[in-house]
């Protein structure tokens, strides 16, 4: 699968943030916990736009950082047990991904060591994104953006 390359602009977000590996779906308990705090969250950009974003690498243990966020216009009165997160600037391919949650992580598995070896990108060290919209609500469909250089 090949993905789409785009430029995107930089943004800011706010949100709540995970460590770990997801062993035992903490990541969509994270989802619904941001879901509950989300009324709190001022300063919402008109975009809408929620993202999940993860902005480290994995470690040897397979831990990784993720943050369910929304984008925003400013940093102001950020709620108390939430954090900021500006993601500059800068190109990614794009994959966009259909299908049953629990096989996500055979997906990302597929984009690291078959889809992007076989572009012509090198991988970027900025943070991966995925984008949820409102395909996310109909049909479960979202995008998923890996940095690249």
């Amino acid at each position: 699968m090949e993905g789409k390359l785009f430029n995107i602009q930089g943004f800011k977000a706010v949100g709540i943030s995970y460590f770990g590996d997801n062993a035992n779906g903490e990541i969509p308990r994270l989802w619904e916990a941001f879901n509950q705090q989300y009324k709190d969250i001022k300063n919402k950009s008109k975009s809408m736009f929620y993202y999940g974003i993860c902005d480290s690498d994995m470690d040897a243990q397979g831990r990784f950082h993720y943050t369910a966020c929304v984008e925003v216009d400013h940093f102001e009165d950020i709620p108390e047990n939430m954090e900021a997160k500006a993601v500059p600037e800068g190109r990614y391919l794009v994959y966009t991904y259909s299908g049953d949650i629990k096989d996500l992580g055979e997906f990302y598995g597929n984009i690291f060591s078959k889809w992007l070896p076989a572009s012509e990108y090198e991988m970027d060290y900025r943070p991966q994104l995925e984008l949820y919209d409102e395909r996310f609500m109909q049909n479960g469909e979202f995008d998923i953006y890996i940095p690249v250089k």
